[in-house]
């Protein structure tokens, strides 16, 4: 047998013992390329599809297997992270559900205020809409490192680490990104109901949660669905804090600079 084509190491398999790669390759050509997408997206074993069904139904399952070392049949959970959230943007942003979205929240805060902003007030706050939009993504997955740590402290004594229930999260958060989309986009064609998307997201969020920490944990139904919601609202009290923080901070050495 030839050696290693990418590494020239003796072959001895299928596969090389060295680098990993296919003993056997072959030309690349346009069937080659549509193949290999096509593997990529359906493969039974460790593909996109087939994550995102086990997700579905058994979260906790595939979070439990995953960090104990069944890694093989599973897509890597940043990737899977960066992929869902990001198409999840993509489509909020593309339907106009984010504008409608903002735009429902400032007028129900300027009517409980009984503020009734002018021109430069408004156009101030469609400017920085604007600019969070080009960062929608990734304010998506900020509280990640909140929800993680919550459930660390909740779960404390057991055996998975901080950045274990990182990857939790990170699967169940990229699932719940496409399930936002089934409540975003159906409240959206309703006058007035995206101001409910938020409410209802933190609900089926937690739910999913309590499923994902039940299945791992083998808690009860009713302490899962509690430190499932209480993860939640923790984690993103704890990212308004450090977000607050790290803006006030901001600010002082700004003045601090330039004063």
């Amino acid at each position: 047998m030839q050696p290693c084509q990418n590494c020239a190491a003796p072959l001895a398999g299928p596969y090389c013992h060295q680098c990993g790669q296919k003993a056997l390759t072959e030309r690349i050509t346009l069937r080659y390329i549509l193949r290999s997408f096509l593997e990529a997206l359906t493969n039974v074993e460790r593909g996109f599809w087939y994550t995102m069904r086990e997700l579905a139904v058994r979260p906790g399952v595939v979070a439990r297997e995953y960090v104990e070392g069944k890694r093989q049949r599973y897509y890597h959970p940043v990737r899977f992270l960066l992929i869902l959230v990001t198409v999840a943007t993509l489509v909020t942003l593309s339907l106009g559900i984010y504008d409608m979205q903002q735009s429902e929240i400032l007028h129900l805060q300027n009517d409980a205020l009984g503020l009734n902003p002018d021109e430069a007030s408004t156009a101030r706050q469609q400017k920085i809409q604007e600019e969070v939009k080009k960062y929608l993504n990734l304010v998506a997955m900020a509280t990640l490192p909140f929800i993680s740590l919550v459930g660390f402290r909740l779960f404390r004594k057991r055996a998975y680490n901080y950045a274990e229930h990182l990857v939790m999260v990170a699967f169940w958060s990229a699932e719940l990104a496409v399930v936002g989309l089934f409540i975003q986009v159906p409240l959206s064609f309703i006058p007035g109901a995206l101001i409910y998307a938020l409410p209802a997201t933190i609900l089926v969020s937690s739910l999913y949660y309590g499923l994902g920490y039940r299945q791992v944990f083998g808690i009860g139904y009713g302490q899962a669905f509690f430190k499932g919601l209480l993860a939640n609202l923790l984690g993103f009290l704890l990212m308004f804090l450090a977000v607050l923080l790290l803006t006030v901070l901001g600010v002082l050495i700004f003045v601090g600079i330039f004063k």
